[in-house]
């Protein structure tokens, strides 16, 4: 391992100079201007030892990675904090470098994470350093849920107690039972000090259903940590959810007012209809939506879930609904922060107290306007199917994940599919 760690730090230096050669060739063309390019030849070990310096500082030079993308951040973290430690050093000394251009460490910083992302992943990838530490507890379900799974090196394990704590481990995936509190503290305490992601195998759905995993508080304490993200990938899923609910609400304005006018004209009862729903960590909040149905409509026959060939349903209500235009002021929950846009759906509090499916684990993250559910299956999915596609997106939510089902979410809109 020394060895691959010297090397691509040998490589790395190499490569930040290519990147500084590079840049001057952008900005001056050849030949490099002199009084200009002599600055960098007299300084050139310098700047390399602070862009190396940062780089150890990040840990670019670490013995393995999870993934390709971690050495891309990596590097990229790298190149920021080492252009701004040479940029200050230049502006403090700038009676030295007048003649040194800032502009070369502008081009310098995205060349750089380009020339040495790439030269990084080919070394890791030829030294086979880029995989995961998967520590499978029971083997019943591993193949459910790493059945595409590449790239891991998996220690097989037969109870929770034997999980070795001196090994550098990213994932454990559980295939059995949680038998105890006591197992259940000490995933508590790997995945809040060591960072290790805990996932359930699909052959544990239910258990988690039945309640038969542990303890009923014990699968409430759960839900605190599964689908918990570090800080900054909740800020971008976060940030995705702004943007897109904005950029959506300007874009669909005319739309709505056009709706709002067919139902006000088309139907006795207020345009928006007002529901109260159970978000993250079971609190409540206000649901928008047009209303569809004739107002009222629960008034005899009390909740109930919704179905097709719905009596109460509007003709334009059956028409929003097809198109899920009915959905659409629910963009304002998502501004509002009550909801993301991807998420399992939120459930009404009469039904999460009636489904155990709807409670616990699946309340872990805010509620969606889309998701893995709505995605894959029709309008009216029961609650113990909508608990698979639920819980293995709570368990792999990420900014990617979430682009992904928004995309795959357009034609489902297009065909009136889904939920």
């Amino acid at each position: 391992m020394m060895r691959i760690q010297l090397l691509t730090f040998i490589v790395d230096a190499i490569s930040i100079n290519a990147a500084f050669l590079l840049a001057f060739a952008i900005r001056y063309g050849l030949p490099f201007p002199e009084r200009n390019f002599n600055v960098y030849k007299e300084n050139f070990l310098f700047l390399t030892f602070i862009y190396m310096l940062s780089f150890a500082l990040v840990r670019v030079f670490k013995g393995r990675f999870v993934c390709h993308w971690n050495v891309i951040i990596k590097v990229m973290a790298g190149m920021f904090f080492g252009t701004l430690f040479c940029f200050t050093f230049v502006y403090v000394f700038r009676f030295k470098w007048t003649a040194f251009p800032s502009s070369i460490f502008m081009i310098t910083f995205p060349v750089g994470i380009v020339l040495i992302s790439m030269v990084n992943l080919i070394l890791l990838r030829l030294s086979g350093r880029i995989f995961k530490r998967v520590v499978v507890v029971g083997q019943n379900g591993f193949d459910d849920i790493f059945g595409v799974e590449h790239r891991t090196q998996r220690i097989y394990l037969e109870k929770i107690e034997d999980i070795p704590m001196h090994h550098e481990i990213d994932e454990i995936v559980l295939c059995e039972k949680v038998h105890d509190d006591s197992q259940l503290n000490l995933l508590l305490f790997l995945f809040l000090k060591s960072k290790v992601e805990v996932v359930f195998a699909p052959s544990l759905y239910a258990d988690l259903l039945s309640g038969n995993i542990t303890e009923k508080h014990t699968i409430d304490f759960l839900a605190t940590f599964i689908g918990r993200k570090s800080e900054w990938e909740e800020f971008l899923i976060r940030s995705l959810d702004l943007i897109s609910s904005v950029v959506l609400l300007l874009i669909t304005f005319p739309v709505m007012f056009l709706t709002a006018v067919l139902i006000k004209v088309t139907s006795h009862g207020p345009v928006f209809y007002l529901q109260k729903r159970s978000g993250k960590d079971g609190r409540v909040f206000t649901l928008i939506k047009f209303r569809t149905m004739i107002d009222n409509a629960e008034s005899q026959t009390g909740p109930v879930l919704a179905s097709e060939g719905d009596a109460r349903v509007t003709s334009v209500g059956r028409f929003l609904r097809q198109t899920r235009l009915d959905e659409f002021p629910q963009l304002l929950n998502v501004l509002m922060g009550d909801m993301s846009m991807v998420g399992p759906r939120p459930e009404r509090p009469h039904f999460t107290k009636i489904h155990k499916a709807l409670r616990g684990i699946r309340m872990a993250v805010r509620p969606g306007l889309t998701g893995f559910a709505q995605i894959r299956n029709s309008y009216d999915l029961k609650p113990q199917h909508k608990i698979k596609y639920d819980y293995l997106y709570i368990q792999r939510r990420s900014v990617w994940l979430n682009l992904f089902i928004m995309w795959k979410t357009i034609p489902v809109l297009i065909n009136r599919k889904g939920q």
